[in-house]
Formats: structure tokens, sequence, C-alpha cells
């Protein structure tokens, strides 16, 4: 059966080419999501590394454990998932340096605990 309610991200750590883990990065962040959400979560991801900015694309599907639709607050999709996604390369490289937040010219409200969540 072919479901058209899906999700699509792409989980990009701004230290890509440090963290050798980012298929684990990925599971542990989309367990995160899970647990947040409260559901178990039917997910497939492909790592890309031929870009110089390794990153992975995550496609969710849209049913629930119980076969229900999905559904995301749209402020959890916007803002709450990326800090989810922060807070777990924070702990594997450790938190962005004022230096390296004046580097990449992006402002650490955006951007911050080294990740990009598009």
């Amino acid at each position: 059966m072919a479901y058209r309610h899906q999700f699509r991200f792409i989980a990009a750590p701004e230290d890509g080419d440090r963290d050798e883990a980012l298929a684990p990065l990925t599971r542990r962040l989309m367990a995160q999501m899970e647990e947040d959400l409260g559901t178990r979560l039917d997910w497939v991801a492909i790592d890309h590394f031929d870009s110089g900015h390794p990153h992975s694309h995550i496609l969710l599907r849209g049913v629930d454990e119980h076969g229900d639709r999905l559904v995301i607050a749209r402020d959890y999709l916007a803002s709450g998932l990326r800090a989810r996604a922060c807070d777990l390369v924070a702990r594997d490289l450790g938190p962005r340096s004022e230096r390296e937040m004046a580097f990449t010219h992006m402002p650490s409200a955006a951007f911050s605990g080294k990740f990009l969540l598009l």
C-alpha cells in the first residue's frame, strides 16, 4: 500500500567531516523523535559523504505505530527537532565557540549546537 503522507528532512551536522558517526547520530535523533512523539516511527535515511558536507536525507512515513495518520506539531518540525539534534551533536562534539559562530556567520539563535536541519 502506498502512503502519500510523509515527512522529508535533511540532517546535517556542521562538523560532519569530524563526526565519523553520522548514521548512529541519525539513529539517535530518530529515537529521540520517537520518544518526543510517543510512538514508534517507520523511517529510512541515506547518508551522503560526496558533497564536502556530510548529511543524511531522512524519509519518515506519516503513520504512527497504530496505523493512524502521524501528526507532528509545526513548531516541533520548525525548531524542536533542530534543538534535539543540536543537543545530540553538542554531547558528541561540545558546544560551539564564539569563534565558530563568528566564522560561519550564522546567528547562534538560528544555528546553535553545531547542527543544521533542513
